[in-house]
């Protein structure tokens, strides 16, 4: 159940209270008895317990000493130098490709053109036979 926080703003009195999330904001304030409770916005926490979390949320604690700032800086530039490397290598391919598309369609329409005459003397062919 959540902790809520309210503060009287008649007495000024503050404190805590678990409540369930379905339940009203309390109205009465406690010490002075007076209806002018208001339930306070305030900063969360919560605390991971048990095996395989850590406070960082990264790696384990396997002993390996953290990386330095060197370390950091080298291998995020490799990273930016691999992508850069990737992105180089999908232009070549993709200009080799529309290369390759621009040349077939004037040797599909060569091949279109004796395909086309060649079907149609066989279906001249196949009418003569019918």
């Amino acid at each position: 159940m959540p902790i809520y926080e309210y503060q009287c703003q008649a007495c000024g009195h503050q404190f805590e209270t678990t409540q369930r999330i379905t339940e009203d904001p309390l109205k009465e304030c406690p010490e002075c008895h007076k209806p002018q409770l208001e339930r306070l916005i305030s900063s969360t926490a919560f605390l991971l317990k048990g095996g395989g979390w850590y406070k960082d949320g990264y790696g384990s604690s396997s002993g390996k000493p953290p990386r330095t700032e060197n370390q950091v800086t080298d291998r995020l530039t490799k990273a930016i130098n691999d992508d850069k490397k990737k992105t180089a290598e999908a232009a070549t391919e993709t200009a080799a490709a529309g290369s390759a598309t621009a040349s077939s369609p004037s040797s599909s329409d060569s091949s279109g053109g004796a395909s086309g005459s060649s079907s149609s003397g066989s279906s001249s062919s196949g009418g003569t036979t019918t």
